[in-house]
């Protein structure tokens, strides 16, 4: 077992989620002087949107379609690929960007340390905590 409270990856998550949505909201201004970087916009708010969400209430398909955003490591590449999405402008944004491809790499990271056990917002409904638990089954 870890000592890493889950409220940290929670916090985390939010605060990076917020950071992320707040930062494509102010880069939704690019509409006429950046084409490109608001269609990143576009696609950054639709990346960050869920990872807030995903903290209060678990849609029960999204862990067919969006499989990502249910371990470390897809959470980490989704945040790296945010930061990327949302590196234009100025200082506070470089800053923000650097904050997410930090928060990342810190999940990758996270994904290949085996003491560390993952919250339980990352499993679909319906798993199991182990993986070679017996599961009673009844017919």
């Amino acid at each position: 077992m870890s000592n890493i409270s889950p409220q940290i990856f929670k916090s985390t998550n939010i605060a990076g989620g917020s950071l992320a949505t707040l930062s494509a909201l102010s880069q939704t201004s690019y509409l006429i002087k950046n084409f490109p970087a608001f269609l990143m916009a576009i696609f950054a708010l639709g990346l960050s949107i869920p990872i807030v969400y995903l903290e209060f209430k678990v849609p029960p398909n999204l862990y067919r379609f969006a499989s990502f955003y249910f371990s470390f490591i897809g959470r980490g590449l989704c945040f790296i690929l945010l930061s990327l999405l949302l590196s234009f402008g100025g200082a506070i944004k470089i800053f923000i960007s650097l904050l997410l491809f930090v928060g990342g790499v810190t999940y990758i990271i996270v994904e290949f340390v085996p003491s560390i056990q993952e919250p339980d917002n990352f499993r679909p409904e319906g798993s199991s905590i182990a993986v070679g638990e017996d599961a009673d089954d009844i017919i």
